[in-house]
């Protein structure tokens, strides 16, 4: 994730944090959308790519066991439209629950011992005497995965899943929208909002971050009050203001754009991952559905 990014999802995620349809948000949708799986579809590909991978480490005689996968459901794209819930800010202010940090990819945190970790990303070309797959359990489970997809070479087949590819294409074009003044325009235009209201920021980061509640790398061991009038408030004034002002769909015309311009460039890889992200819709099906009931 870009440094960028990373700055975008901490000083939007909160405020976007809880957000739900019966709030009507905006359309959330993003043209590089059309090159990942939806949530649904990748929790299934997930599930039969973990079942794939476990088998390989039992014959490799380790009983590895990974999480449970349930489809990331959170609106998707919320931190890059800066769009934020007024139920929720007059609810509890900033202080919703925090989405999930793995949206992108729906990728369950997991943990294993070093042996596991060798074995599964193939570190060890033997593990007590057994064969380990080349690029180890992984590698083995997507290839299997990504078996028939159209137009695609066997080199790429046979590589485990980059699943931070997409997103990487869209940090690319988040830098590049970034530095849109149409973006800074919107952000001064809220500033002066919020002036009008009584509250005073130059930017939607510094409301979320205002040190009375939110926490930083300097202060995390201070337990701040939360759900403050004060925090209430600010917020409630924010998604007024957000919403008077057209900010998320001033930050949506301006990312589809940028998006737009990522996917003319790199079409050609683009689609092999649209053709390989079709494959493993298809084979995760048919892995799943050989499962014992």
């Amino acid at each position: 994730m870009s440094l960028l990014r990373m700055a975008l999802v901490m000083a939007g995620v909160v405020a976007a944090a809880g957000c739900s349809a019966s709030a009507n948000p905006p359309d959330t949708h993003l043209p590089l959308d059309a090159y990942s799986l939806g949530a649904e579809n990748r929790a299934q590909v997930l599930r039969a790519r973990f079942m794939l991978a476990e088998e390989c480490m039992r014959r490799a005689g380790l009983d590895f066991r990974f999480p449970a996968v349930e489809p990331v459901t959170n609106l998707h794209n919320i931190d890059y439209l800066g769009w934020f819930d007024p139920e929720e800010a007059q609810k509890s202010g900033y202080a919703g629950e925090r989405r999930n940090v793995s949206e992108d990819t729906g990728i369950p945190t997991y943990s294993g011992s070093d042996d596991e970790f060798r074995v599964l990303m193939g570190n060890v070309r033997r593990y007590h005497g057994r064969t380990v797959p080349p690029g180890g359990c992984m590698a083995e489970a997507d290839a299997v995965l990504n078996r028939g997809a159209r137009g695609v070479t066997q080199a790429d087949i046979r590589k485990r899943f980059d699943d931070d590819e997409v997103p990487r294409f869209a940090d690319s074009a988040s830098d590049a929208a970034s530095r849109d003044p149409r973006i800074a325009a919107a952000e001064r235009e809220w500033s002066d909002c919020m002036e009008s209201r009584g509250f005073h920021y130059s930017s939607i980061g510094q409301a979320v971050g205002d040190p009375r509640w939110a926490t930083t790398a300097k202060d995390d061991q201070i337990v701040k009050p939360r759900g403050t009038r004060a925090e209430i408030d600010t917020a409630v004034a924010d998604a007024q203001c957000r919403a008077e002002t057209g900010y998320s769909d001033v930050r949506r015309t301006v990312y589809v754009e940028a998006q737009q311009r990522v996917i003319d460039r790199d079409r050609a890889r683009l689609s092999v991952i649209r053709s390989l992200n079709e494959a493993r819709l298809a084979n995760s099906a048919k892995v799943l559905g050989s499962q014992p009931k």
